[in-house]
């Protein structure tokens, strides 16, 4: 064989080995109930999980990256990934989740879940996460009885899960730079400790059915900025009792009730809303919600700006409310602190600033009002 002909059929060699390298993903077939007991990879393959799972024990390192993560939750099949005693990292994966054999239920939480924790650690960055059908299955759960701590979820996208992150009794938490696109129930729901929700852009929280888009439950030095909350179903910001709360800079639009919520006393919830189910047994530890700061935020085309309810120390500054009425009196009423805010010890209310929109729709001025006027503290707008 010629020199010539040896180098072509190198060069094509490496070509084809690189190649594969490159762009081929192997196959691997997991099945039920598989043990990761000691550390595993997978890198650069299909996880085909159609009836398979991980059960992740032993204080060991389950790693996927760079996958593709095809999996289906059904009764058989209730939680791909279960963490009993182990850590969890995902990395620039594609999660193609389906259920099957799963009736819709758009108002009671889900029972399966993509990722469920009794005890261990989970980091998620740069992944894709959706699931074929709404209103029946979640992202991620853990255990309101056994703390967890140091969870990253970083710049991932979640698509139509029936609740997404529920972070329970879980400590130092950063969610941050992720994407919610019309997931149901809860999108990210909270308690714990030194928890930071930074810079989220969450859209269509409950898809037209239930659900708030940030929930903050019985915590403690919590951070809520730069997110921008798009069409919340429910409730943008939802804080219940809780304490050393910053809510700055965020952007909430379009949402059916409150921009921003904060309540104490869970036991005046109605009994049939998911906060109340979330809560279930849990024995909330914090008295009333304490030292609220709301900074900064711009609250565009909600049904109502602020509510507040038995809170210490609620400090409201250089927010923007964009509100639609048909008449002054709605208006003087709806807008009106003495209605919205009950029961608040320690109120500073300051330099908040309000416009009426054009229509309830689109953000403007109408003939009433051609600029921003002050928000009082109390007796409503007045244009």
């Amino acid at each position: 064989m010629s020199t010539k002909k040896v180098y072509i059929y190198l060069m094509s060699f490496i070509v084809l080995i690189l190649t594969r390298v490159c762009y081929a993903e192997d196959i691997v077939v997991i099945e039920p109930n598989t043990i990761i007991s000691e550390p595993k990879i997978y890198n650069n393959v299909i996880l085909e999980m159609t009836n398979g799972s991980f059960i992740v024990n032993n204080k060991a390192t389950l790693r996927i990256q760079n996958c593709t993560i095809k999996g289906t939750l059904s009764k058989n099949n209730p939680a791909l990934i279960t963490l009993e005693d182990g850590n969890l990292y995902l990395e620039n994966n594609k999660g193609k989740i389906k259920s099957v054999g799963v009736l819709d239920h758009p108002t009671t939480q889900s029972l399966y879940h993509v990722i469920q924790v009794s005890r261990g650690l989970v980091d998620m960055e740069n992944n894709h996460f959706s699931v074929n059908n709404p209103f029946k299955v979640g992202l991620l759960i853990t255990s309101a009885s056994i703390p967890t701590t140091d969870y990253k979820i970083i710049n991932n996208t979640f698509e139509k899960f029936h609740g997404v992150l529920y972070l329970l009794n879980s400590n130092n938490s950063l969610i941050q730079n992720n994407a919610f696109v019309t997931d149901t129930y809860g999108n990210i729901v909270t308690i714990g400790r030194k928890i930071n929700i930074l810079n989220n852009s969450i859209y269509f929280s409950g898809n037209n059915h239930l659900g708030n888009a940030i929930d903050v439950i019985d915590s403690d030095t919590v951070t809520i900025s730069q997110n921008r909350l798009i069409t919340p179903t429910c409730h943008g910001i939802y804080v219940l009792n809780s304490q050393n709360v910053v809510v700055d800079s965020n952007y909430v639009t379009g949402g059916i009730t409150y921009a921003m919520t904060v309540l104490s006393n869970p036991e005046t919830l109605d009994p049939m809303e998911y906060i109340s189910k979330i809560i279930g047994s849990y024995k909330i530890k914090n008295g009333l919600s304490n030292n609220i700061t709301i900074t900064n935020n711009y609250m565009a085309q909600n049904r109502y700006g602020i509510a507040a309810t038995e809170i210490n120390t609620l400090n409201v500054q250089n927010n923007t409310f964009v509100q639609r009425f048909t008449d002054q009196a709605s208006r003087t009423f709806w807008t009106d602190n003495n209605i919205l805010i009950k029961d608040v010890t320690g109120l500073v209310w300051t330099n908040n600033l309000y416009k009426e929109a054009y229509t309830q729709d689109i953000d403007g001025n109408n003939t009433k009002s051609n600029a921003f006027v002050p928000f009082p503290v109390s007796g409503g707008v007045t244009l």
